[in-house]
């Protein structure tokens, strides 16, 4: 795979460059679209040899880079993908910092086909996660890390479900770094040192690839799935939506109680991690321009190694330009 691993940079880099236009326009939509597209075009162009395991949603709700996508009519499938073409749209969006475009790739069939649900995550290195059992409460495993490190600091989306944990964690001592939006971005910061640990309830798709970073760079990685009605108690649609995924548990045989682990998320040793920035976290810079040039920061992760990378992308009326630069 790793012949594979600068078309994925590209690709993430291209997003981000192709989104770049309507950072700060409010159409969160359409900058998603832009990224999606340029993806989708590159992989098709490159003829790549992957389905998606983990992408836009199904056939019917993503015409492109939907789960089951292939982009080779000609070649067996050798790998399976799982791409967010923008995490953070929202922030992107109004131009706020927290977005970034990722990819991660494996062996074919060893991505966890993972409902649209949301899911309870814990994201830390391997030091810290030697001993953690992800099945004892929360404030309990909060004082198993701190007998093994003080001073502990944490990432957390700053969101209404977790307040209660955020003041345990701040009467605990451990110092809080919220976060708006983006937990793949808030994990890569963990990674780069940011902070000692990432935790709490986001998206089910993006804790897939929060495995195949966690796999990339000898990090650890807990999660299982949470019911709906746990984060959205008293919405309309939350009866509707416990059926939906009831039936989606039942269909992949797992539950609520389900305790994954990175190797569970994605069973591949050799899983490869790859993000660029667009509007940028903590650590990883935003997407400039500078003497007539796109500055992009990029992150890779294979092989328990990983690098920042600055890339420079000549500026272009028509990212089209860029598209068949890099394609066959």
């Amino acid at each position: 795979m790793e012949t594979n691993s600068l078309l994925f940079l590209r690709a993430v880099q291209l997003a981000v460059i192709a989104a770049y236009e309507l950072v700060g326009k409010n159409d969160k939509n359409m900058l998603d679209q832009k990224a999606v597209d340029i993806i989708n075009k590159l992989l098709t162009n490159n003829d790549v040899k992957a389905k998606i395991a983990i992408g836009e949603g199904e056939l019917d709700a993503a015409p492109m880079l939907y789960q089951g996508q292939t982009f080779s009519h000609q070649q067996a499938i050798t790998f399976d993908i799982a791409v967010d073409p923008i995490e953070g749209t929202a922030p992107a969006s109004k131009n706020e910092p927290g977005s970034i475009s990722c990819i991660a790739i494996a062996k074919i069939d060893t991505m966890l086909q993972i409902p649209e649900m949301y899911m309870e995550k814990l994201f830390l290195s391997e030091d810290l996660g030697a001993t953690i059992d992800f099945s004892q409460p929360i404030e309990k495993i909060l004082l198993t890390l701190l007998s093994i490190k003080q001073n502990l600091s944490c990432i957390i989306l700053n969101k209404p479900r977790h307040q209660a944990i955020i003041k345990t964690m701040q009467a605990l001592g451990i110092h809080v770094e919220l976060i708006n939006e983006g937990d793949v971005l808030g994990a890569i910061d963990v990674v780069l040192k940011k902070a000692d640990f990432l935790y709490g309830i986001g998206g089910a798709p993006e804790g897939v690839l929060m495995g195949a970073l966690a796999i990339a760079t000898n990090y650890k990685m807990f999660a299982r799935l949470t019911a709906y009605e746990q984060v959205w108690p008293n919405e309309s649609e939350t009866k509707d939506r416990m059926k939906i995924e009831q039936q989606a548990l039942a269909h992949k045989k797992i539950s609520y109680d389900t305790i994954f682990s990175e190797r569970d998320l994605v069973a591949d040793e050799e899983a490869m991690f790859f993000a660029a920035s667009l509007t940028g976290g903590t650590v990883l810079k935003p997407l400039q321009i500078i003497d007539h040039e796109y500055v992009v920061h990029s992150f890779i992760g294979y092989n328990n190694i990983y690098h920042q990378i600055i890339s420079k992308y000549p500026i272009t009326n028509n990212v089209q330009d860029l598209l068949n630069k890099y394609s066959k």
